[in-house]
């Protein structure tokens, strides 16, 4: 596992207290519990003194250390106290002040030495259930993570981040067994960040801050115990790792300022809310990412037109691909989409001085499911090779296909399968057999506008306007085309039933 990886689990149990609890637990249990869970993840949780105060257990500087490699990470908390509250649960409440700090030291590299403090109010965590289903619950009024100026080889570098939480709460369980079952949930009132950065090396500054509201996260997963380092992701999937969760903000502000030698750009924007979903099986991952109701503006020096804004209702990438090797096609599926895109008038003075193109917002869209074989491993070193032959697709299928904009529509559906075995029908890929149906609307419109424009030479017109007439026929509306093309098992190509290879 990576420091990295080692790093964020060491932070979520140093920060949020996810200790394994039994009925009636007392405190000492309880520490000797997360002593336990410490050393399974790979660091070590220690404490310089510890005392009994009536039913509190008292820890002083307690540190949170790990090494991998050429990296060190250290957490030390001036004092833990865990009180039993005398019902069977422990509470859990610590120091309003931690200082972790990491040192890397990578070789033909400058070192780096990085300092975060987390500074927290409120924070109370209850630790409940059993040692074989442990359950904790927390809650705290606020938490700011801030960023000391990293040094690099000794110097500083001038540049400081800080991140507020407010109006935290969550939950987290761990049922122990072959690999261990957990889920966490966590939900924030507010999150406000701010990055102030500087370039050493001359004038420009950056001032990035940003607000959003209604913060969840949630995951349900097992974790398998911990492997060797350098351990590869299938390795670690047939051990039992396995999980999926979800992400998301509600209304988001945010706004950028950027001055280089004198010269000044401000961005502002919104965001209606974003959403993360993620999902990891010994069957592949799957990945959904996306934002809605964007709106952006700037200004400033560097501005080709003062009035520059770009709106968008929905962007969203996402991803579902096998990981493992296997002797059968396993599924994966892509989609992208970006609707309502609207660009400033200043960007289509550019190319459109006259007005000739319609403004209407744009949307570009591809959702394609399929089916591929994997000859090896994508996360394992024979994959990274330059030449290696990790795979082949064995059915595609697109879903929806749609290009708006110029005032041109272009939509389409497909299907097809892939004769792997031959590379010569069609040189250097396997031969297809399906079909696909697609439909443009406005399509002579916009060429004759592009002529007009000079932005395409009439004789290249000419060109596309006779491959339409090949490939295509008058559809039911006015200005509308239509076409169907077919990949035969034979290798023939057919448009709308006439043969054209």
């Amino acid at each position: 596992m990576s420091l990295l990886r080692k790093t964020r689990f060491a932070g979520a149990i140093l920060l949020t207290g996810v200790l394994p609890a039994q009925a009636d637990i007392s405190p000492e249990q309880a520490w000797a519990v997360w002593q336990d869970l410490a050393t399974n993840m790979g660091y070590t949780l220690t404490a310089e003194s510890q005392r009994r105060e009536g039913d509190r257990l008292v820890l002083d500087r307690v540190l949170g250390a790990m090494v991998s490699g050429t990296a060190e990470l250290r957490a030390p908390v001036a004092q833990v106290v865990m009180r039993d509250r005398g019902d069977g649960t422990v509470e859990v409440t610590m120091s309003p002040s931690i200082e972790m700090s990491m040192k890397v030291s990578e070789p033909d590299s400058e070192p780096v030495d990085m300092t975060m403090r987390l500074d927290q109010s409120g924070y109370v965590a209850i630790i409940s259930g059993s040692a074989d289903a442990p359950k904790l619950d927390f809650t705290a009024q606020s938490m700011t993570i801030s960023q000391i100026p990293p040094k690099v080889d000794g110097k500083e570098v001038p540049m400081t981040m800080t991140a507020t939480l407010a109006g935290l709460r969550g939950g987290a369980a761990l049922t122990p067994g072959q690999t261990t079952d957990v889920t966490y949930d966590f939900s924030a009132d507010t999150l406000d960040a701010k990055v102030d950065a500087a370039n050493p090396d001359d004038t420009g500054t950056m001032l990035m801050t940003m607000r959003a509201q209604g913060l969840t996260a949630a995951f349900t997963g097992a974790v398998p115990p911990m492997m060797a380092p350098g351990a590869e992701l299938p390795a670690m999937l047939n051990a039992g790792l396995r999980g999926s969760g979800s992400y998301s903000t509600g209304p988001t502000a945010f706004a950028f300022n950027l001055n280089d030698k004198g010269a000044s750009t401000q961005v502002n924007g919104t965001l209606s809310g974003t959403a993360v979903d993620f999902g990891l099986t010994p069957a592949g991952l799957s990945y959904s990412a996306g934002l809605s109701g964007l709106d952006l503006t700037a200004e400033g020096d560097s501005m080709p037109f003062p009035d520059f804004r770009v709106t968008a209702s929905e962007y969203r990438l996402g991803l579902t691909m096998p990981l493992t090797k296997s002797e059968t096609p396993s599924d994966f599926a892509f989609l992208m989409r970006l609707a309502d895109l609207t660009l400033p008038e200043g960007v289509w003075a550019m190319v459109d001085p006259q007005g000739r193109l319609p403004r209407d917002p744009a949307t570009v869209e591809l959702d394609a499911t399929g089916k591929a074989t994997l000859f090896a491993d994508l996360t394992s070193q024979a994959a990274q090779e330059p030449d290696a032959d990790i795979g082949q697709i064995d059915a595609l299928t697109v879903n929806t296909l749609h290009l708006r904009a110029a005032g041109a529509d272009l939509t389409g559906t497909g299907a097809f399968t892939f004769d792997n075995s031959d590379m010569e029908t069609i040189p250097g890929m396997p031969r297809p057999a399906g079909s696909a149906d697609l439909k443009l609307t406005g399509g002579n419109t916009l060429l004759d506008n592009l002529v007009a424009l000079g932005l395409v030479p009439e004789d290249q017109v000419m060109g596309i306007r006779m491959m339409l007439a090949l490939f295509a026929r008058p559809g039911d509306g006015p200005d509308t085309l239509t076409s169907k093309i077919e990949m035969t098992p034979e290798g023939q190509i057919l448009a709308n039933g006439q043969r054209i290879q």
